[in-house]
């Protein structure tokens, strides 16, 4: 089967390219392009099978390309991408001919496998007719499949009349009414990590498994159905036609959030988000309100694992970043031309902190930004080290959370800070002395006259040379090294957060805080709920 990309962001269309072998699934990528009016040239010339366009591009929409497409009667068939304010466009397009859609924040390897896997049966089964026959024919076999199917069309807009919900709420037993229709979708946090306790071609069996369990203990629940709409998305579509106090709603939204997370954890221990949209009146306005939850789970992107984030309009303020990112840009260059890590490291914790603060920039852009910085510290790294990060990459682009690319970026400086503090200290052996001395004692009590004394140097001239070679001073030094030691206690998970501060040699519970935020932008406790899942 030939494939075409179509999208005018020249990073979705590398993205889209690298992060899956597709001659080894038997695919063939055949072209791309970057605007309508080349993808119509390019459709003619390479005549490809399946077509993923995207809806908003310069010179000629997608919109227009499917118009053009019915006009020459093309056999190929158009899975269009969106992004999460495109809704109409979306929904335009289906009534276009596109035979399916994934939305841009969804552009995962199962969404483009399964929206593969649609087209080929739409392939090998051209007619309607032919295929109405054995879809009524296993109608009560597949109930729960088809009940699934409808709820994810009625979802994405693909219903639009009442006659029709009317009649597969009769047929499926749907219990939604009308008024007060929201919209609540889970997201399951660190999916990547949680996907590997299943084997390889297996992961399917997570969104089996967390629906069969939510379906048993969600069912006193009324007005609920719920439904898997990708890999780590789950659906759930919650009317309140009884109440009428804004209270009320809220206090039972909040316990059946609660009682979610409780379940999860409980018998899969995995941890999950939740983004909501607001109050509709009616049941053909669910697109919207499932829109609304994704334009809100945008906003997850600056929350901590386990949130939950409401619709609310204009939360993000794009566009207002580039300013920021070049500033950050152009000083990191600066500190790292000065091998004055301590200088970069700062500015990155800066930027972070600006992001997280103003809102002023989303995942993609945020993402984008990582992604130049990563390259532009690893070129540094390989000209002044010759070694590089080959794993840097993949786990940016894998990052869920606004901290998550923040440490990421932090640690990739920290190489190099040690890189440059190796070199130093081998210049000097007295330095080399006391830095092997700090790494076999860090959890005592060190002082500057021990120090000194142990290498036969007076303090203040200590102070000045382990400065010179190591870029950083005595006592900072002795505080990173302890928090670094103190990851491996985190890890283990079995002591309290002052017990690890004492088992390390910090005096102070309170200098430990500090000094493990000022490293790793985070407090030791959050650090552990966040990234080892303690």
């Amino acid at each position: 089967m030939k494939i075409m990309i179509v999208d005018d962001e020249s990073f979705i269309r590398m993205n889209f390219k690298t992060f899956l072998d597709w001659k080894h699934h038997g695919y063939g990528l055949v072209g791309e392009a970057s605007n309508g009016r080349e993808a119509l040239e390019k459709i003619d010339e390479l005549d490809p099978d399946v077509v993923f366009l995207d809806i908003r591009m310069p010179l000629m929409d997608g919109l227009e390309v499917l118009r053009q497409l019915q006009q020459r009667e093309h056999s190929c068939k158009v899975i269009i991408l969106s992004s999460h304010n495109e809704f109409e466009y979306a929904r335009e397009a289906l009534r276009l001919g596109a035979c399916d859609y994934i939305h841009k924040p969804n552009l995962t390897r199962t969404a483009v496998f399964e929206a593969l896997a649609r087209v080929q049966k739409l392939l090998n089964h051209p007619s309607g007719q032919e295929r109405l026959v054995p879809l009524q024919q296993n109608m009560e076999k597949n109930r729960n499949e088809l009940k699934n199917l409808f709820l994810r069309d009625l979802a994405i807009g693909v219903v639009r009349h009442e006659w029709e919900i009317e009649q597969k709420k009769k047929l499926y037993d749907l219990k939604l009414k009308q008024p007060n229709v929201c919209c609540i979708v889970m997201f399951i946090d660190q999916y990547d990590q949680v996907k590997e306790r299943y084997k390889k071609g297996m992961e399917h069996l997570l969104g089996f498994s967390i629906l069969n369990i939510l379906q048993e203990v969600l069912n006193r629940y009324n007005e609920l159905e719920l439904f898997q709409m990708g890999p780590k998305e789950i659906v759930f579509l919650k009317s309140n036609s009884d109440i009428r106090s804004m209270n009320d709603i809220l206090e039972e939204r909040w316990g059946l959030i609660r009682k979610i997370e409780k379940t999860l954890k409980q018998f899969l221990n995995i941890h999950v988000s939740f983004s909501i949209s607001g109050l509709h009146g009616h049941l053909l306005e669910i697109p919207k309100a499932y829109h609304e939850a994704q334009e809100a789970a945008e906003m997850l992107f600056f929350e901590d694992r386990g949130n939950v984030v409401a619709f609310e309009p204009g939360g993000i303020k794009t566009g207002n970043a580039k300013a920021l990112f070049g500033w950050a840009e152009q000083s990191i260059k600066k500190a790292m031309a000065e091998k004055n890590m301590v200088e970069a490291i700062s500015v990155v914790h800066e930027m972070f902190a600006e992001i997280k603060e103003q809102r002023c920039a989303g995942r993609r852009e945020t993402l984008e930004m990582c992604v130049n910085m990563h390259y532009l510290i690893q070129s540094f790294l390989k000209e002044t080290s010759g070694v590089e990060d080959p794993t840097g990459m993949q786990e940016i682009m894998a990052a869920e959370r606004l901290e998550q690319l923040h440490l990421l970026l932090i640690r990739e400086l920290e190489t190099i800070q040690d890189s440059h503090t190796e070199e130093a200290t081998s210049t000097n052996y007295k330095i080399k002395r006391v830095i092997d001395y700090i790494h076999q004692h860090y959890d005592h009590d060190l002082t500057l006259d021990e120090l000194a004394g142990y290498v036969g140097l007076n303090n203040s001239y200590l102070s000045r040379i382990f400065k010179e070679q190591t870029g950083s001073m005595l006592i900072p030094y002795i505080n990173r090294y302890r928090v670094k030691k103190s990851l491996d206690f985190l890890k283990d998970g079995k002591l309290k957060t002052y017990e690890i501060a004492e088992k390390v040699g910090f005096n102070s519970i309170d200098n430990y805080y500090i000094s493990f935020k000022k490293l790793y932008g985070l407090p030791p406790n959050e650090y552990r709920k966040t990234y080892m899942g303690k």
